[in-house]
C-alpha cells in the first residue's frame, strides 16, 4: 500500500484500524517516501510530488499538491524551526506553514543556476539542519563524485555558500540527524563507522573563490555602458585575480 497512511485511535497509539486509512492519491504510479508534520499539516512526500494534507479537523483533506517537488530518499527531508526543508534535483524548498518557496530564488532572481545545482547534487541528496547555527546543509549521497562537497543555506542572511570537502571524501555517508545536544551529526564509513559533529567554525584556507551575481543595476532590460569598475579588498592575500563577463558570457 504505497499510497496509504494509517492513523491510530485516540489514546491508542499502536492501534491502526483499516477504517482509519488515509489516501491522498491512489494508483498514480508513485509511492510515499517520507512523512513530515508541521503545525496542523502533514507533508506527504512521494517520488515526484508532495501532497499537503490538512489535519486540523476530524476529517483530513488534501489541501494542495506540489508537482516536481518530491524526493527519492527519506534523508532528503529535514525539520527546522522555520519549517520543513527538502531538496531534489529541481531545487531546495522550505514549507513555513504559509506556502512553499524555492530557496534557490530570491526576489524573483536565481541565486544558484539550475545547471550548477543539478550537476552538483544528482537525484538523491541528503539534507540536514544545524539548529545552533540555523543553517541548512545539502550534501551528496555516497558514490557521487566529490561526495564531501556541500551547499549551505544560512537562514538568517538568506544566502548560499558552496563548501569543498566539508564532509570526508570517498566515504559512505549516512543521513544527517540532530542529537540530544542540538548538534548536527552524521557518520561515514568504508568499514568501521565514524561519527562526526558538524563544525561551523571558520578555518584558514589557501584558495577561495568569490563570485557575485549578475550586476544589472536593478534594470536588466535596459542597456548600460560601464566604463570603469573599482574592486577593493582587505587582507594579506596573494596572487589575487579578478575576472568578469558581460552579457551572460563566460568570464574574461
Amino acid at each position: 500500500e504505497g499510497d496509504a497512511m494509517y492513523k491510530s485511535m485516540p489514546g491508542k497509539f499502536d492501534t491502526f484500524p483499516i477504517a482509519r486509512k488515509i489516501e491522498a492519491s491512489v494508483q498514480d504510479g508513485d509511492e510515499i517516501v517520507k512523512l513530515e508534520e508541521y503545525a496542523d499539516r502533514i507533508l506527504q512526500f512521494k517520488k515526484r510530488k508532495m501532497h499537503l494534507i490538512n489535519i486540523s479537523q476530524d476529517i483530513e483533506f488534501l489541501e494542495d499538491t506540489f508537482l516536481h517537488k518530491g524526493v527519492l530518499v527519506p534523508g532528503a527531508v529535514c525539520k527546522t524551526d522555520f519549517g520543513i526543508a527538502w531538496a531534489n534535483e529541481n531545487g531546495c524548498y522550505l514549507y513555513d506553514g504559509k506556502g512553499v518557496r524555492n530557496l534557490l530564488e530570491k526576489k524573483g532572481m536565481q541565486v544558484v543556476k539550475e545547471s550548477t545545482w543539478r550537476s552538483f547534487l544528482g537525484a538523491a541528496p541528503m539534507v540536514g539542519y544545524a539548529p545552533k547555527e540555523r543553517q541548512i546543509i545539502v550534501g551528496k549521497t555516497a558514490g557521487s563524485e566529490g561526495v564531501g562537497d556541500i551547499f549551505l543555506f544560512d537562514m538568517v542572511s538568506q544566502s548560499w555558500v558552496k563548501g569543498d570537502s566539508k564532509f570526508t571524501d570517498s566515504k559512505k555517508q549516512t543521513n544527517l540527524v540532530v542529537d540530544w545536544d542540538h548538534d548536527l551529526v552524521h557518520a561515514h564509513s568504508n568499514d568501521v563507522g565514524t561519527v562526526l559533529k558538524w563544525d561551523a567554525s571558520p578555518v584558514t584556507t589557501t584558495a577561495i573563490s568569490f563570485k557575485t551575481k549578475d550586476i544589472d543595476f536593478g534594470q536588466p532590460s535596459v542597456r548600460k555602458k560601464v566604463y570603469k569598475v573599482y574592486v577593493s579588498y582587505k587582507g594579506d592575500g596573494g596572487e589575487i585575480t579578478v575576472n568578469y563577463g558581460t552579457d551572460g558570457n563566460s568570464t574574461m
